[in-house]
């Protein structure tokens, strides 16, 4: 009798779960950064199509003018490409959340279910009324989901965040939604919660990739990629492979390591860290190649004038805003961004950040002098190449 081989081990995956508009995103606002510093592999699979991007933490006005670019509708892949992002992540990370939608009825269900069966622990949120709490519950544990804590959301001008029970059986908690960023009025929950996570997380061998992870990224840490120009620019040279990763970086920071990487060796392989795809690594291709495997049809490109800037807009043109799957391998398929209007350009879009690093690369290959991203959080572009 032969013997199949044990099963790799899986990390945690939390499905954050409750009924709509309960606070689960403001919840996972404040957990992203925290839990991004206290598990080195860690990540938010994005669990539905709702468009609701990291950035609007620190820059909520910009939700109703970016809705319609980012919010999409459910279609009949996109619950299976959830579950593959879960089954990556599990595979790659040390933890992960799923960031889940708030219906659950006879349309919603089956989805739901196939999703939720997918992880392995779930978070409740609701508010402090404990509307549909017993039905998440009830769904969760059917699931064989483990429970790990519920909290309550209040009002930002409601009463204080407090912690209800914290031992080994339970964790309960009242915190408040729309806390803004820097603001410690749910720090003892939050504090106490992230421990509890970070508890659930498993070892993993870390890549070998030149790390981005920050507690936050400035402007004035560009110039060297906060102290890691040089060490790119000898992997470059040295062994011609470059490897980024490392969250919460944004899209400029990873940009800039491309820059010292192409600076160094114009024909360097560079490859972005992505746990949700199967091989965890994503290369950005030198140049534009007829590779049919790309969906294209997913891509929308067009340019724009802005001041003495043209900027290059991608944006995700499938029903649910997600890639198929096919994409990140196949990226040399992805359409050509055609001619430049000037040499000083931009590149703006709610896009994976290898896109970003594709369509950067290629236009500076095709003679951009200037080149720039644009960053939701300030609300400007970030200029990385000029």
């Amino acid at each position: 009798m032969t013997l199949k081989p044990a099963r790799e081990p899986l990390a945690p995956c939390i499905a954050v779960v409750g009924p709509a508009n309960s606070g689960k995103t403001s919840l996972l606002h404040q957990l992203d950064e925290r839990l991004s510093r206290a598990v080195d592999s860690f990540y938010v699979i994005k669990g539905n199509p709702d468009g609701t991007g990291r950035y609007l933490y620190r820059a909520p006005d910009l939700r109703e003018q970016l809705k319609e670019r980012v919010k999409g509708k459910w279609g009949s892949t996109t619950v299976e490409q959830i579950c593959e992002w879960i089954y990556q992540g599990r595979k790659n990370l040390a933890l992960a959340l799923l960031d889940f939608g708030g219906l659950h009825d006879e349309r919603t269900a089956a989805g739901n279910v196939r999703m939720l069966s997918a992880c392995s622990h779930y978070l409740l949120v609701t508010r402090d009324d404990l509307t549909g709490a017993s039905l998440w519950d009830q769904v969760c544990r059917a699931q064989g989901l483990i429970r790990v804590g519920h909290l309550r959301s209040l009002p930002f001008e409601g009463p204080a965040a407090l912690l209800i029970a914290d031992n080994e059986d339970t964790f309960e908690a009242a915190f408040q939604v729309g806390v803004p960023p820097g603001h410690t009025r749910n720090d003892t929950v939050m504090n106490s919660l992230v421990q509890r996570l970070a508890q659930l997380a498993r070892p993993v061998a870390q890549l070998p990739y030149i790390n981005l992870r920050r507690a936050w990224w400035t402007r004035d840490m560009l110039a060297t990629v906060d102290g890691e120009a040089e060490k790119i620019a000898q992997l470059a040279r040295r062994t011609g492979v470059v490897v980024i990763g490392g969250k919460p970086a944004p899209v400029w920071a990873y940009l800039a390591a491309l820059k010292f990487a192409l600076a160094a060796n114009p024909a360097a392989r560079v490859f972005f860290f992505d746990p949700k795809q199967p091989q965890s690594l994503v290369e950005i291709p030198d140049a534009p190649a007829d590779n049919a495997l790309f969906p294209r049809e997913a891509l929308r490109l067009g340019w724009r004038g802005d001041g003495g800037r043209s900027v290059l807009e991608i944006e995700i043109a499938t029903g649910d805003k997600f890639l198929p799957a096919t994409a990140a391998q196949n990226l040399n398929g992805a359409p050509a961004p055609g001619p430049m209007p000037s040499r000083n350009v931009g590149v703006s879009g709610a896009l994976p950040l290898w896109v970003y690093g594709t369509y950067a690369r290629w236009l500076v290959a095709a003679g951009a002098e200037r080149l720039s991203s644009w960053d939701a959080n300030t609300k400007e572009f970030v200029e990385i190449w000029g």
